[in-house]
């Protein structure tokens, strides 16, 4: 746990409100189907570095088109609560 919150702290937030990462791969998008979408997915990371690393060292298992993608998890209360606290894409008061 410690080890995630220093990764936050650190981490650059990319102008995000409660940042998190994700890598999406559209390879077999071609349809609606829940199942490809969640397929697409991998993640959460809480820096871009270890998203792109954990691509590089993997990138077998992904398509040519596999890119790391930054999303504000300021929708959940707990996560949001959590980068508040840390100071995490907030002010230097953070939000109260």
């Amino acid at each position: 746990m410690q080890e995630i919150i220093e990764t936050l702290k650190t981490a650059d937030n990319e102008a995000t409100s409660a940042p998190y990462w994700l890598i999406l791969d559209p390879r077999q998008n071609m349809r609606c189907n829940i199942h490809l979408m969640a397929g697409g997915i991998t993640g959460p990371f809480f820096c871009r570095d270890d998203a792109e690393g954990f691509l590089r060292a993997t990138r077998y298992n992904f398509s040519s088109r596999a890119r790391v993608y930054c999303l504000s998890g300021n929708y959940s209360r707990k996560y949001d609560k959590l980068c508040k606290k840390l100071r995490i894409g907030y002010g230097p008061e953070g939000d109260k």
